[in-house]
């Protein structure tokens, strides 16, 4: 699902009011901190899916007390099945692969499906649960580990809001002045739009 509200988070609001079942649950995923509480929910079901169908999933014919093997097949390749990763492979290509490639390739049908809504407020109440609330104090701690900040510090723009958000130093002299900076996080001063000058482009 997040794959497939990853490819429609650009996507402009005018084009996704066309999908109101789309439109509602990329609001519900997008909204306040339930991007991260998704996330954890989703691991916490799809750990849980995993484990008990794999099980269901793993053959183990004991042919050493004369028992049958599957299919008849040679003691060599039935112990290829009872080790399970039949099962774990059958599993990762129905269970994982084939809708990851759907949810890329038509995300708005797959958000439109009425079960998606579903899933996201079962994926949200098994985070509020507190079940794996630990993520969130270790994703605290990496952060500060390794002194992470916003993309728009290392891609070398960031808007008066943000630097002062993170300390950065920010030009007083209006609100849409934007800030370039070096990675070392110096100012390198204040872009005015009404000191560029227009600039004529002659074709080659």
């Amino acid at each position: 699902m997040q794959i497939a509200a990853f490819a429609l988070v650009n996507l402009p609001e005018e084009e996704l009011q066309i999908y109101p079942r789309t439109s509602a649950n990329c609001k519900l995923i997008f909204s306040d901190q339930n991007l991260q509480a998704f996330l954890i929910g989703r691991q916490i079901c799809v750990a849980c899916f995993m484990f008990v169908v794999a099980r269901i999933s793993t053959l183990n014919a004991d042919y050493y007390n004369n028992n049958d093997n599957i299919f008849g097949v040679s003691d060599g390749l039935q112990n290829f099945f009872n080790t399970g990763l039949l099962g774990a492979v059958v599993l990762t290509v129905i269970g994982s692969l084939i809708w990851r490639i759907v949810a890329s390739s038509f995300p708005i049908a797959f958000m439109s499906n009425p079960l998606i809504h579903f899933i996201i407020h079962t994926c949200l109440l098994l985070e509020k649960s507190g079940i794996c609330s630990s993520a969130w104090l270790l994703a605290f701690c990496h952060k500060h580990i390794m002194k992470y900040q916003i993309d728009e510090v290392y891609i070398g723009f960031v808007e008066k809001g943000a630097v002062a958000e993170i300390g950065a130093g920010v030009n007083e002299k209006g609100q849409d002045e934007m800030t370039e900076i070096d990675e070392s996080g110096k100012s390198w001063g204040s872009v005015d739009s009404s000191q560029v000058e227009d600039e004529t482009v002659v074709p080659v």
